[in-house]
């Protein structure tokens, strides 16, 4: 039997275990993501595998891709430009894209909001609903991606939004200083209210759009 990704385990659990309590569905999403905490990559890397395989049957809805499109949200590992200091910084991101430009891209790092915030900007986006916080929105340089994005499923937005994975970190001198989460999302609640606002882009690649478009 092939490998599950974190995704396939995470839908299966929830499908067979329905009814049960949430402090299950949290026990059981901290267990299953467990190996994910210190090692990110596993996501792509695990998704790569998945995507090899030749029974569709057999694969999640995600897909590996090489440029971001308008209206997807992406995970990606992601260096720093210029190796300059960076204050904050996510080497990690999980990204809602606003617009590209061939070489750029400028997204909303859902990591940078609170997860109870998060989920009301999230389920803002699924109804097709701009609210993102100023202080989430980045410009991110495509030859700064190490490897592929992931693109994340519309109808696993929710799940990837929970991983709990966030590692935000302060660079001087090339050295890197793990900041404390709590520490930037209070940070950035401070102006919260202050939001792009505006409806939805979506752009395809011609290959299971509905998958990534949602309703």
């Amino acid at each position: 039997m092939a490998k599950k990704t974190l995704f396939e385990e995470l839908k299966e659990e929830v499908d067979i275990e329905e009814g049960r309590s949430p402090f299950f569905y949290r026990r059981a999403f901290r267990r299953l993501t467990r190996q994910y905490l210190n090692n990110p990559k596993k996501f792509i890397l695990d998704e790569k595998r998945d995507s090899a395989q030749e029974d569709p049957n057999d694969q999640d809805e995600n897909l590996l891709r090489r440029v971001p499109r308008q209206g997807h949200i992406y995970m990606f590992e992601y260096s720093p430009p210029f190796k300059k200091d960076v204050k904050v910084f996510d080497p990690f991101p999980l990204v809602y894209v606003i617009s590209f430009d061939g070489k750029s891209f400028t997204g909303c790092n859902l990591h940078y909001i609170h997860p109870i915030k998060r989920k009301m900007v999230l389920e803002n986006l699924k109804e097709g609903k701009l609210t993102l916080p100023y202080s989430s929105i980045s410009k991110y340089i495509i030859s700064q991606i190490n490897g592929l994005l992931l693109d994340i499923a519309f109808d696993e937005w929710s799940v990837a939004a929970n991983l709990p994975i966030e590692g935000f970190v302060s660079i001087t001198k090339g050295e890197e200083k793990d900041l404390i989460l709590e520490d930037i999302w209070k940070q950035t609640n401070k102006s919260f209210r202050k939001m792009l606002r505006g409806s939805r882009i979506y752009k395809g690649y011609g290959q299971k759009d509905q998958d990534f478009k949602g309703t």
